[in-house]
């Protein structure tokens, strides 16, 4: 008791405790049977998560409490039944049951911080919360979760609808018919991007829906198999990317889902029933007499080489198409007319020769073998290239059979067998550009970089690359890592993103920071008529008339022109750079680089996480200062405040703003002093709730609105919101 004391009184001293403190200080107490100790941080407990309490903290705090009750902490365990009840327990488990409310109602707050995420570690809390809120704060969850399915990133706004389907406020039909609708609207490089997000999002909240929810699956079902074979080649690695997100075992579960209701699975279901079996045998010889009394052409028993070409080629049976596909950037380069054609089987016709359906070569289980990454042994002879392409990226998978029989990253059948291992990248992109098409494989080797495949970046074409921030993102993670000769090599690339991401962004940063609106009396018409000046300035020529009013004769039209700054303004970004922000972080340094080239703005780009780093002699060049930027560790907003405060010469025209997901590490009393005594010089403060081009938040309301009391006004902005902003203020 007295160590539990001791580090108490320090967090107190220290300004604390923390959230995380907190949680940290009941759990020892209540393991070491200390009840006087635990009621204190009991009624700590709900004085500080429901303040600054991140969405992960409450709910680590709310299983706390849980565990509490049910009694499964030894030092407080349920007392005997036989004895009489003790008040302090009684009122320990009031004071529990108030403090699960006021976790629960912070938490259903904390969903509309979740707008901008990209993690599905997010979405599993969504789904913890969604579980545990039928008690307090339903009505209010069903809110927020509308909100976020409709403007929610990707990720999170699937995420949300998958979670309103199994709470009940959704039909899983229509859900699943808007699965189905990702998948039409995946058309280029953006969209599948999005679509494999949207499907990790649902996925990862409910996974098993697909496979015992006939609704939601049969949409996604019917049009994966309706898809053309350019159109699902164009999807498949996207398709591949989320489902991805299903352990190995799960696949298989769903692909036997699939199989069954494709009418697949006659070989397990009739292996112990031949007159099933018959029956089946049966139906198939008289539908294969009904096709050859229509004139279809019939393929002889066993003929299995179903495995399409690859886009663009045009095989024996049906002539190349004269118009442009609409799948413009999946086209294969000239690196297809290279593969020996021995190696692709000629499609079957499924039509009379006289139409031109689109070519649907593959069947619809070998679709869904290559789209789930299971039973490539079952493919027909060529597809497995298309596996073996797509599984050099995802590899075993990850959970619940990952072990099995799926192969290991850099090649299949690494687990044992005889197959000889994938080649070197090189061969890979050059594959990839075979099967796929140039646009596709630029979206596969970024996936690839994202998962930790450093050598593939070497591949990446900076003329063929369409700029991202998530790209960049990608390749700056790894910079750091890099000896200085591969780091050079990739030099081009990196300046190729930043220069044309900040091109962009200054053709929209611009036109809100070339000047203010200035009135200035002229006899020449020109920009928008200031009226209240054109009424102060033509006072002389006001006249009574007949019927009592006053009439202004304007012989002097005032006339609002743009104009110049005549004072510099001083401008300081304080970026937080911990391990959550970096897309922000990019936008931010970005931003500032545009904002620098303002001839009257000083911009100053201050870094932190748990030190601060002065990043201002960079901030003209955007690639040094994103080489310079060090993303990762823990948040102190309340150091980087003060190295800022320490830059104010002029409070009146000094602008300070924090870009930050406001998950204070340390205790939040420094953060809000801090707050306070920038208010109380009069300069101007700004809380941008993390920085995308959307202006899609990801950040803690429960201290966002505490230092908004302070004094600081937070806001989830843009980039042009943000210069708009700016603009107005040094106006």
């Amino acid at each position: 008791e007295g160590v539990l004391r001791q580090r108490h009184a320090a967090e107190r001293a220290e300004g604390g405790p923390t959230a995380a403190q907190v949680v940290g200080g009941l759990t020892g107490a209540a393991e070491c049977g200390l009840p006087a100790l635990a009621d204190e941080r009991l009624t700590e407990l709900a004085a500080v998560l429901p303040a600054s309490g991140t969405l992960p903290e409450l709910l680590a705090g709310l299983d706390l409490l849980d565990r509490i009750d049910a009694g499964h902490l030894p030092g407080l365990g349920l007392p005997d039944a036989t004895a009489a009840p003790d008040a302090t327990a009684t009122a320990r488990a009031a004071r529990t049951a108030h403090a699960a409310e006021l976790l629960t109602s912070a938490a259903v707050r904390q969903v509309d911080g979740l707008t901008g995420s990209e993690d599905p570690e997010d979405a599993r809390a969504l789904l913890e919360l969604a579980q545990r809120a039928d008690r307090v704060g339903g009505i209010r969850l069903t809110d927020a979760l509308t909100r976020l399915a409709a403007d929610g990133t990707p990720l999170i706004a699937a995420a949300a609808g998958a979670v309103r389907v199994l709470t009940g406020h959704e039909e899983a039909e229509s859900f699943g018919g808007r699965v189905a609708s990702w998948v039409d609207g995946a058309v280029d490089s953006t969209s599948r991007a999005a679509l494999t997000a949207r499907l990790t999002g649902v996925l990862t909240v409910a996974g098993p829906l697909l496979t015992v929810g006939i609704g939601a699956l049969d949409p996604l079902l019917h049009r994966v198999v309706e898809l053309d074979d350019t159109a699902f080649l164009a999807r498949l690695p996207a398709l591949r990317g989320g489902f991805d997100t299903l352990s190995p075992a799960a696949r298989d579960r769903l692909l036997d889902t699939v199989e069954e209701r494709l009418g697949e699975r006659v070989d397990t279901l009739d292996a112990d029933n031949p007159a099933e079996l018959a029956r089946r045998i049966t139906a198939d010889l008289a539908a294969r007499e009904l096709l050859a009394g229509l004139g279809l052409p019939v393929p002889p028993p066993g003929d299995d080489d179903r495995f399409p070409p690859p886009p663009g080629r045009p095989t024996a049976t049906h002539p190349a198409p004269t118009t442009p596909s609409d799948e413009a950037d999946t086209t294969p380069s000239a690196e297809v007319a290279s593969v020996p054609s021995a190696e692709i089987a000629p499609a079957r016709t499924l039509a009379p020769a006289r139409t031109l359906a689109p070519a649907r070569t593959l069947a619809p289980a070998d679709r869904w073998r290559l789209v789930l990454g299971r039973r490539a042994d079952q493919l027909p002879s060529g597809a497995d290239r298309l596996a073996t392409a797509l599984d050099e990226l995802y590899g075993a998978g990850h959970g619940e059979g990952s072990r099995g029989g799926l192969p290991g990253p850099g090649g299949r059948g690494s687990r044992g067998g005889r197959e000889p291992s994938f080649p070197g990248v090189r061969e890979w992109s050059e594959e990839l550009a075979a099967l796929f098409g140039p646009g596709v494989r630029e979206e596969v080797l970024a996936a690839a970089a994202v998962t930790g495949r450093q050598d593939v970046l070497a591949e990446l074409d900076p003329a063929a690359t369409t700029p991202s921030v998530e790209l960049l993102r990608t390749i700056l993670r790894y910079a750091g890592g890099l000896p200085e000769a591969r780091l050079a090599a990739l030099r081009p690339l990196v300046r190729h993103l930043v220069d044309e991401l900040t091109r962009q962004l200054a053709t929209r940063l611009r036109p809100a920071l070339t000047g203010t609106m200035l009135a200035r009396p002229t006899r020449r018409p020109g920009g928008r008529l200031d009226l209240p000046g054109t009424l102060r300035a033509n006072l002389a020529t006001a006249r009574r008339t007949a019927d009592g009013t006053i009439q202004v004769i304007p012989e002097k039209p005032v006339f609002r022109s743009r104009g110049r700054r005549s004072a510099d303004w001083r401008l300081i970004l304080v970026t937080d750079v911990s391990g959550s922000m970096e897309s922000s972080t990019i936008w931010s340094a970005l931003t500032a680089s545009v904002l620098a080239g303002v001839p009257t703005l000083s911009t100053h780009f201050l870094a932190f996480s748990t030190e601060v780093v002065d990043l201002t002699g960079h901030v003209h060049d955007p690639l040094s200062l994103l080489l310079e930027v060090s993303v990762g560790g823990g948040t102190h907003i309340a150091a980087g405040l003060r190295h800022a405060r320490s830059l104010i010469a002029v409070p009146s025209r000094t602008l300070v703003v924090v870009i930050s997901d406001f998950e204070e590490g340390a205790p939040l009393a420094g953060l809000l002093a801090e707050v306070r005594s920038l208010v109380s010089t009069g300069c101007h403060v700004l809380g941008c709730a993390s920085l995308d081009d959307a202006g899609r938040p990801r950040y803690s309301t429960g201290v966002a609105g505490q230092l908004v009391a302070a004094g600081m006004p937070v806001a989830a902005l843009s980039p042009l919101e943000l210069a708009r902003w700016i603009g107005e203020k040094t106006a």
